[in-house]
C-alpha cells in the first residue's frame, strides 16, 4: 500500500494503525510519505495532507473558516489534498471533489473510525468483501451506490462531501462542491485555463527538477505535458504495441517534438498484453482497471522511476467534455426544441437515425433517476435483461454481467438497485448526475493506481482532478462543454496557446483490439480465474454463460468484451485478496 494515507477517529479518540501521529491532532496518524502541514490557533487545528499551494496570509483565513464551521472553504487551495479540522469537540474530515483523495468510515467502539484507504479500514474492522455488492457493480455499474464500498460495514464519504464527527450526533455529511453550472463556454473558459495552468505550473515549481509526463498523443495528456514544459524539464513517456493506435503514437511524437524533448516509447510484446497478472500484486481498495495492465505500465513508466512526480491526463475526458446526458438535461429543463435540434444535427453528422436517438433522450428524461433504477431492479429480478447498450447515455445500463447471475444473485442485485432508487435525489438533472458520477469513477480509478505504481517509485499526479480545475470546468453548463461540432472545445478556448494541430484533433485511439488480443492470449488462465472465483464458489455468479462468451471472445461474442473485462477485474481482485488473507475469504487450495 502507498505510504500516503491518514487514519483516525473522533476529535478526542485514540489513533489506530501505523505511521506517525500528527502533532497537535489527537487520534490522527499519517503515512510516512504523506506531505502534511498543521495550522493551529487557540481551539482550532487544521491539517492539510497532499499537494497544495499555501500562500502567505492564507493560514489565518483557513483557521478562521474552521473556527466558524465554514468547512467547504478549507478545500479551495490549488492542488489535491485532504483536510482534517478540529474545533470545539468536532472533527471535520474531507477529501476532494473527484474522490482521488477519498475518505471511508465505519462504526467501531467507542465511536466512528475513518481512513483514507478502504482496505486499511476493512483490515482494522475485520470487514470481509461484500460479494453481493461486487456483483451489483458488475451488473449495473458502480455509480449507483456512492455511500457503499465493496466491504461489509465500510462506508464511503461520497466525493464532493466531507465527514463531520462529534457534537453528540452520528456522522454527518457536508457538501463541499460549491459548483453552480451557469456559465457559457466563453464566460468560463479563461478561469478554467488559469486553474489548469496553475495546477501544472505549481507542481513543476515545487518539483524543482525534471518530472515525468504521459504523452499518449491524446489531447488531455499532451496539453498537460506542454504546459509543464513551459516552466520546467519534462521526461515524456508512452506505450505502444502491435494493437495500439499508430495515429496516437504519431501525435505523441509530434507533441514531444513541439516540447523539444525525446519521447520514451515502451514497446510492448506478448508479455505486456492486458489481463496478465500476479497474485503478488498489491491489493487495491477495490477491483481496479489498471491491475489488468500492470506489465504495460511497469514497462513504459520505467524511465520516470524516482522522479519527484509524474503528470497524467487522467480526468480530462470528464472535465473537458460532457456527453449526451446534456441533451436529457435540456429536455428536463424545458429546452426541448433546442435539444432536438442538437440531437438531429449530431445524428445526421454521424449517419445515425435521429428519431431513434431522440426517442431514447425523451424516454430517459421522462423516466428519471429513481424510476430507471426501479425499472432496472425489476428487470434483473425477472431475468429479462437487454444487454445491448442504448444509443445515448442512460440512468442505469444493466449489462451482460446481469445475465450471468444465479437466481439468488439476481435477487440480491435487484434488492440493491431498489434500495438505491429510494436514496436518489428528487428531480435529479441527468447532465449534472452524469458529470458527478463520471468524475467519481475517474477519481476512484486514479486512486486505485497509487498502490500499484508505488513499488515502481512512480508518483502520479492528475491536474485535471484538482478541486479548482474541476470547479472551473463544472461552472460551465454541460451542454456548452459538449463537443457537438468539435472535440473538447473547452481546451482550445481556454488555452489558445496550445498548437492548433493538437486541439483540432477529432479522433481518439481505441483499446478494443489490444484488450481482445490480451483476452485471447490469456484465455485459459482467465477461464480458471473465473471458475474458481468466490463470486462462483461462494457467491451470486453462474459462470456458464460468461465462460462461453470468453471462449468466443475473438468471434461474434466480442460485444461482451467490456463486461468480461469488468468480471475478470473483480475475479482477479478477489483472488489477490484471498492470497493476502483478507477477512472472509478462505485461502485457495
Amino acid at each position: 500500500m502507498s505510504e500516503e494515507w491518514i487514519t483516525g477517529g473522533g476529535a478526542s479518540g485514540p489513533g489506530w494503525g501505523g505511521g506517525d501521529e500528527a502533532a497537535g491532532m489527537p487520534g490522527i496518524r499519517v503515512g510516512p510519505r504523506a506531505r502534511a502541514r498543521l495550522l493551529a490557533d487557540e481551539g482550532v487545528r487544521v491539517l492539510l495532507v497532499g499537494d497544495f499551494v499555501l500562500e502567505h496570509g492564507q493560514e489565518r483565513a483557513l483557521l478562521r473558516a474552521a473556527a466558524e464551521g465554514r468547512w467547504a472553504e478549507l478545500t479551495y487551495l490549488p492542488g489535491s489534498y485532504w483536510v482534517v479540522a478540529d474545533r470545539g469537540g468536532r472533527r471535520f474530515v474531507c477529501g476532494d471533489l473527484s474522490g482521488f483523495r477519498s475518505v471511508f468510515h465505519a462504526g467501531h467502539r467507542p465511536g466512528t473510525v475513518w481512513s483514507t484507504g478502504a482496505r486499511r479500514l476493512a483490515d482494522h474492522c475485520s470487514a470481509a468483501p461484500d460479494l453481493a455488492m461486487v456483483a451489483a457493480r458488475l451488473a449495473a455499474g458502480p455509480e449507483h451506490w456512492p455511500h457503499r464500498t465493496v466491504y461489509d460495514r465500510i462506508q464511503a464519504v461520497p466525493a464532493g462531501s466531507g465527514l463531520l464527527l462529534g457534537g453528540g450526533a452520528g456522522p454527518e455529511l457536508v457538501d463541499i462542491s460549491g459548483i453552480e453550472p451557469t456559465l457559457t463556454l466563453a464566460q468560463g473558459a479563461p478561469a478554467f485555463g488559469q486553474a489548469l495552468e496553475q495546477a501544472v505550473h505549481g507542481r513543476m515549481r515545487a518539483a524543482n527538477g525534471p518530472v515525468g509526463a504521459d504523452v499518449s498523443g491524446g489531447l488531455d495528456s499532451s496539453a498537460v505535458a506542454i504546459l509543464a514544459a513551459q516552466v520546467g524539464e519534462v521526461r515524456a513517456v508512452t506505450y505502444a504495441d502491435d494493437f495500439t493506435s499508430s495515429e496516437d503514437l504519431s501525435f505523441a511524437r509530434r507533441a514531444a517534438a513541439h516540447m523539444c524533448v525525446d519521447l520514451h516509447v515502451g514497446q510492448g510484446g506478448p508479455g505486456e498484453l492486458p489481463f496478465g497478472w500476479s497474485r503478488e500484486q498489491p491489493v487495491t481498495d477495490q477491483p481496479a482497471a489498471v491491475s489488468l495492465t500492470t506489465a504495460q505500465h511497469a514497462l513504459y513508466l520505467r524511465p520516470v522511476a524516482g522522479l519527484p512526480l509524474h503528470l497524467t491526463g487522467h480526468g480530462g475526458d470528464v472535465v473537458l467534455d460532457s456527453c449526451s446526458a446534456a441533451w436529457i438535461g435540456m429536455v428536463q429543463r424545458g429546452e426541448r426544441k433546442e435539444a432536438r435540434r442538437q440531437v438531429t444535427n449530431w445524428a445526421r453528422a454521424r449517419n445515425r437515425a435521429p428519431r431513434e436517438l431522440w426517442r431514447a433522450v425523451t424516454r430517459a428524461a421522462g423516466t428519471g433517476h429513481a424510476g430507471a433504477l426501479q425499472e432496472a431492479a425489476s428487470r434483473v429480478a425477472r431475468g429479462e435483461v437487454e444487454a445491448r447498450r442504448p444509443g445515448v447515455w442512460s440512468w442505469c445500463h444493466v449489462g451482460a454481467c446481469a445475465t450471468w447471475l444465479t437466481p439468488s444473485g439476481r435477487e440480491q442485485v435487484a434488492a440493491l438497485l431498489s434500495a438505491a432508487a429510494g436514496q436518489t435525489r428528487e428531480e435529479s438533472r441527468a447532465d449534472l448526475v452524469e458529470q458527478e458520477t463520471s468524475l467519481r469513477l475517474v477519481g476512484a480509478d486514479a486512486r486505485d493506481t497509487v498502490a500499484l505504481t508505488a513499488p515502481w517509485r512512480v508518483r502520479q499526479v492528475h491536474p485535471y482532478l484538482d478541486n479548482q480545475v474541476v470547479r472551473a470546468a463544472f461552472a460551465i453548463t454541460p451542454v456548452e462543454r459538449h463537443g457537438v461540432n468539435s472535440f473538447k472545445p473547452l481546451l482550445s478556448t481556454a488555452l489558445p496557446s496550445l498548437p492548433a494541430w493538437l486541439t483540432s484533433r477529432q479522433t481518439k485511439g481505441s483499446f478494443t483490439r489490444q484488450l481482445t488480443a490480451g483476452m485471447v492470449h490469456h484465455q485459459r488462465e482467465l477461464a480458471q480465474l473465473i471458475a474458481t472465483s468466490p463470486l462462483v464458489t461462494d457467491g451470486p455468479l453462474d459462470p456458464t454463460l460468461a465462460l462461453e462468451a470468453l471462449a468466443d471472445i475473438g468471434g461474434h461474442h466480442a460485444p461482451a468484451l467490456y463486461d468480461l473485462q469488468r468480471l475478470v477485474m473483480a475475479c482477479q481482485w478477489l483472488a489477490i485478496c484471498r492470497h493476502n488473507g483478507i477477512a472472509g475469504l478462505e485461502p485457495a487450495c
